[in-house]
């Protein structure tokens, strides 16, 4: 645009320059005394002005088209430029939404996940804390043994009657702890014993008219039952209930003193 208006002022200098000449020769012809013998010579000027004029304007009308289409060609350029520009935008919001999209979908997945793993937890919490209340409430000896025969957990009468605290038995051996040998003093084999048996052949057992033995070194009378445990199909250990008959024992030797 620049070149086009400096082209347009070229042209209108031109036609003042031309207009001031034809205007001089005119009144030079008018007035001067060899008017008749001029007006070839004014004619051919006229002719010659009147050619350049026409040589200019159609150069400078050329110039002006080449410049108008070259203009065009630009403005088409610049609006394609903005389509593609608009299309990469449009598209890229389309995809900022996608995605933003996805995120608050997974977002609220994980939220949700979240909240059912913390109330399964507690949950868990509240079932485990109200099986500790019925074990420590229970009169009888629990405890809970390994596939290896290693004590994982015990009840407060279990560790009471056996002299040790629940936390010490914890991962020790049953056999060799409390059930090694018979009430007569001969060893008593682990292979024979029926708790062991439980977490081996998967099956409850029971044992009578044997002993404990406790913490201090002294054997008492009890009965129990040793019931394995089974999560999936597949054996996991057992759980042994058991009875001191001590206080039995000693009630049935007073009857018969009696």
């Amino acid at each position: 645009m620049p070149e086009k208006t400096r082209l347009i002022g070229q042209l209108g200098i031109l036609f003042i320059v031309v207009a001031v000449l034809l205007a001089l020769m005119d009144q030079q012809m008018l007035t001067g005394p060899e008017t008749l013998a001029q007006w070839p010579f004014a004619l051919l000027s006229l002719l010659l002005l009147a050619g350049l004029f026409g040589v200019v304007a159609v150069l400078v009308t050329h110039r002006l088209g080449a410049l108008s289409s070259r203009n065009t060609e630009l403005e088409q350029e610049l609006a394609t430029v903005r389509q593609e520009c608009e299309n990469n935008r449009n598209e890229l919001e389309e995809r900022v939404d996608r995605r933003t999209f996805e995120i608050s979908v997974a977002n609220a997945s994980l939220n949700r996940e979240i909240a059912e793993r913390i109330q399964a937890e507690t949950e868990m919490r509240q079932l485990k804390r109200r099986l500790e209340l019925i074990l420590e409430s229970a009169g009888e000896g629990i405890f809970g043994l390994d596939l290896d025969g290693r004590v994982t957990f015990a009840n407060r009468a279990a560790a009471r009657m056996l002299g040790w605290e629940a936390d010490d038995l914890v991962g020790l051996s049953h056999h060799a702890l409390i059930h090694h040998t018979r009430a007569d003093g001969s060893p008593y084999p682990v292979n024979e014993c029926p708790i062991h048996q439980a977490y081996r052949d998967g099956k409850v057992h029971f044992g009578a008219d044997e002993v404990f033995w406790h913490k201090n070194g002294q054997s008492f009378p009890v009965d129990y039952i040793s019931t394995p445990i089974h999560e999936n199909r597949q054996l996991r250990g057992a759980v042994v209930v058991f009875r001191d008959l001590s206080a039995l024992t000693n009630l049935r030797t007073g009857e018969e003193t009696s």
